[in-house]
């Protein structure tokens, strides 16, 4: 591209941002690899998905924990429900479907995701989806509050902004770079999630998070 004109190279970049293979970084003053392109290399993964690779782990957690659990994946500035496995428990909180979106950032698998990511990614992913945070009455600081919460715990706790009077609690997936590729969560009823009952569910969750990374390909 160096040998482009000027314009031609201009015009180039702006399509390469509009179809989200490049995002500019204001505070190096250039661009870097988009969230297509991410997006593309999980659909590389040879021979299986993400979402097969990760199904007896969801599996063994739902079973574990008696709760709904789910496996939800990064798209650009959204998360999205690739998997839902139903645990025993008498009440089961259909808190996403699969295929259902939010903002990256919105419930448990969201918010373990926009955690993991570096800081300066976790900015530009904050500043847009900021306009959407009203309907989860949640505000930008308040996303940001959470972010540095999660972060300093590795474990994301959601009450209620995904879905009323649900509490849910998720950790990433990463792939062999270190990369978040997914997040795994379990979501039950408020008055359920006790502390004690927190800390055995984050066991399970550590667990098949664990089990998921294992099975990754190299």
């Amino acid at each position: 591209m160096a040998q482009l004109e000027k314009s031609t190279a201009h015009r180039l970049l702006q399509r390469l941002e509009e179809e989200r293979m490049l995002v500019r970084d204001p505070g190096l003053r250039g661009y870097r690899l988009g969230p297509l392109l991410y997006e593309l290399g999980l659909a590389a993964l040879p021979e299986t998905n993400l979402r097969e690779l990760s199904h007896p782990a969801l599996q063994a957690l739902a079973r574990g924990s008696g709760d709904m659990a789910f496996l939800v994946v990064r798209s650009g500035f959204e998360s999205v429900c690739v998997d839902r496995i139903a645990g025993n428990f008498a009440i089961q909180t259909m808190t996403q479907g699969v295929g259902d979106r939010h903002p990256l950032g919105v419930g448990a698998g969201g918010l373990a995701i926009l955690a993991a990511l570096s800081e300066a990614d976790a900015r530009i992913v904050a500043t847009a989806v900021g306009p959407q945070l009203r309907r989860y009455r949640l505000t930008e600081k308040q996303l940001r509050e959470r972010v540095e919460a999660t972060r300093a715990s590795g474990l994301a706790l959601d009450e209620g902004s995904a879905a009323l009077d649900v509490t849910a609690l998720g950790r990433a997936v990463r792939d062999r770079s270190g990369a978040p590729v997914a997040a795994v969560f379990v979501a039950s009823i408020k008055s359920r999630m006790t502390e004690a009952r927190r800390r055995e569910v984050d066991k399970r969750l550590l667990a098949c998070v664990a089990a998921i990374e294992a099975a990754l390909p190299h």
